[in-house]
Parts: C-alpha cells; sequence; structure tokens
C-alpha cells in the first residue's frame, strides 16, 4: 500500500474543490498473473474516533473504460465527510482484452479481501488508528459501476451486511442494452452514433502485448471500442450458463436483497430508463418486502449527476432521507 495523489483532470469542478481535504492510498487487491489489480482508500483527512463506516464505489465506463478513483461525485465525498466514512473503490479488468466474467471475477476476489481483513490490515500500514466498520457498509457505482454493485447483491458476492444499495442508473439488462440501439432516435448513445466495425476490436487486441492485463482506461478513450462491441453484438454473452452476468435474469435466483435507492434520468441516451422500470417491477414481484426508493428524474443525459452535490434538488430530501434511513447504521 501507497499513497496516492488523485489527478484532478479526472474529477468534476465540486469534486476537485474537496480533495484537499482527503487522504489517497493505493493497494493491489489481488494479482492476475503476476500483475496488480489495484483499490482505492479516499480517506476524510479529519476523521472522528471509533470505527468508521465503509462507502464502497464501483467505477462506470461500460465495463469497456473508465478508473476506480476518476469521477468521484462530490455527493460522495460529501457523504464521505459528512459521517466520517472511509471511501473503497476497485479497479477491475476491461472489455475488449478480458470478458465481462472477467471483472465479476475480480469484484468477487475484491469483496474476499474485505472480508478476509486484508484491506483492513493494508489500511492500518499506513494509517494504523483507523478502524473500518466493514459491516456498515454502503456499495454504489454509476452505469457499468452500478452493474457491479448490483450484481455484488445479486451473486451473494459477499457475507457482509450492505446496508444500502446506491445504484445510479446501471446496465441491468444486458442482452438488450448492448446488442441493439436505444428505443429513441434522439440523444443516441456514442456508441450508436456511427458505424464502428468489428475490425477496431481486432487491430486494438492486434497490439497488445501478450500477457498483460487491462484494468484502466481513460474515460471517453474507447468509445469506438464499445460501439464496435455493441454494434458486432460481441460485448459480453448472457446466455445459458451465462445468465448470471444479465441482471435481469439474476433476480431469478438472488438471496434477500437490501434497501436499494435506485435512480436514473428519463433523457438517458445510453441506458434506457425503461429497462431500469422493468427490473424494478421484477424485483417488487419477486421480492416485496426490499425497500427500494425508485427515482427517475426528467431531465438529463446518462451521467447527469457527475458534478451534483448533496444540495441537488433530484437528490436532497427524500431520496438522501432514504438512504440515510439505513446509512450508516446508528450504533
Amino acid at each position: 500500500m501507497e499513497p496516492y495523489t488523485i489527478d484532478p483532470h479526472t474529477q468534476h469542478s465540486n469534486s476537485v474543490k474537496l480533495l484537499d481535504e482527503f487522504d489517497a492510498y493505493r493497494v493491489a487487491y489481488k494479482y492476475v498473473d503476476n500483475q496488480p489489480v489495484n483499490a482505492f482508500f479516499v480517506i476524510p483527512k479529519e476523521l472522528p474516533s471509533g470505527p468508521r463506516p465503509l462507502l464502497v464505489r464501483f467505477h462506470g465506463g461500460g465495463m469497456t473504460e473508465g478508473e476506480a478513483e476518476a469521477s468521484l461525485r462530490p455527493f460522495f465525498l460529501e457523504l464521505s465527510l459528512k459521517h466520517g466514512a472511509v471511501i473503497l473503490t476497485p479497479d477491475y479488468r476491461l472489455r475488449p482484452e478480458h470478458e465481462v466474467a472477467d471483472g465479476i471475477e475480480d469484484t468477487r476476489s475484491f469483496w474476499k479481501w474485505v472480508e478476509e481483513g486484508k484491506a483492513q490490515e493494508s489500511l492500518h500500514r499506513m494509517r494504523p488508528k483507523i478502524d473500518v466498520d466493514v459491516s456498515n457498509l454502503l456499495v454504489g457505482g454509476e452505469s457499468g459501476g452500478g452493474y457491479h454493485a448490483v450484481e455484488t447483491a445479486l451473486l451473494g458476492m459477499t457475507k457482509l451486511p450492505i446496508k444500502v444499495l446506491f445504484l445510479q442508473y446501471p446496465a441491468v439488462d444486458l442482452p438488450n442494452l448492448l446488442h441493439k440501439p436505444p428505443p429513441r432516435n434522439v440523444h443516441l448513445s456514442p456508441c450508436w452514433r456511427e458505424k464502428f466495425p468489428y475490425s477496431i476490436v481486432e487491430e486494438h487486441l492486434a497490439t497488445r502485448v501478450p500477457g498483460t492485463i487491462c484494468t484502466r482506461a481513460k474515460y471517453g478513450s474507447r468509445i469506438p471500442l464499445m460501439g464496435a462491441m455493441a454494434q458486432a453484438g460481441k460485448w459480453v454473452d448472457t446466455s445459458g450458463p451465462n445468465r448470471y452476468l444479465n441482471p435481469m435474469d439474476a433476480l431469478d435466483t438472488a438471496p434477500e436483497l437490501p434497501p436499494i435507492f435506485l435512480y436514473q434520468s428519463r433523457e438517458d441516451e445510453s441506458v434506457p430508463w425503461e429497462h431500469t422500470q422493468a427490473w424494478a417491477e421484477k424485483l417488487k414481484k419477486l421480492q416485496p418486502g426490499v425497500p427500494l426508493h425508485l427515482l427517475f428524474v426528467p431531465h438529463g443525459d446518462h451521467v447527469f449527476d457527475k458534478n451534483d452535490t448533496l444540495e441537488a434538488p433530484w437528490l436532497k430530501g427524500e431520496p438522501l432521507d432514504f438512504v440515510h434511513k439505513y446509512w450508516p447504521a446508528k450504533s
């Protein structure tokens, strides 16, 4: 584990304003072919005494791009400051160098690393006075990160008691999302705005050094790769034994789920809000006792919340009250 400096150029303006109030650290939670897959602690410089709540955040990027500590939402940073919570955010293997299942395997490894106390051990080497209460746990993520967050619960990846899932416009119906364009002709997803031949992917993979893994890529750097995989129907196979990779199907065999805050814009150009509505309706049918706060904001693009604070009108009030009802848990 080592100190890490978050690049302000990877953050939106309201998050940049808060970075000086945090320390960051990088640590490998697993190795693949002797190469690290890292997680990042983001910790308020001033913390109250006692065990601290944990906020685990999975980054987005269509399972193809993104970096664990990039594009941290201002409201997550503010929640961390408000409650003295430790943020922990992991990288995972990306398409097209790897399969979506490889990224899910990394998420399983991440949770095992946390459960076995190795995250706490790593933190103690640098910050011996900080104890993390891993049972006081919020799990969130945006878009592809929301996919990893919801799959965490649907597949029972951790025995830790998740107090609330904070799902930001997650991909919950992969076959219908990744293999055909959205049902609206306006604000078309970047993956469908132009023709991307699959040869783009083949040429990219041909330049790959054999044996190297890919767990990080700058946001916006891989739109042609995403588009080529989507248009060729080769992003992810969720048929047969791979049905568990599709959150819509994974609901059928899911354990009892924690409380869920789930939100999205009705103008989302990348993930149709109808998928989210259908998933929520299926959840209510299969697990009617799960507390669910479902919110569709009327306007905004896919990542409309990227620079929002806790004072954002869509978040302030009932949605945030729902989250605070469950997390952080009162001792």
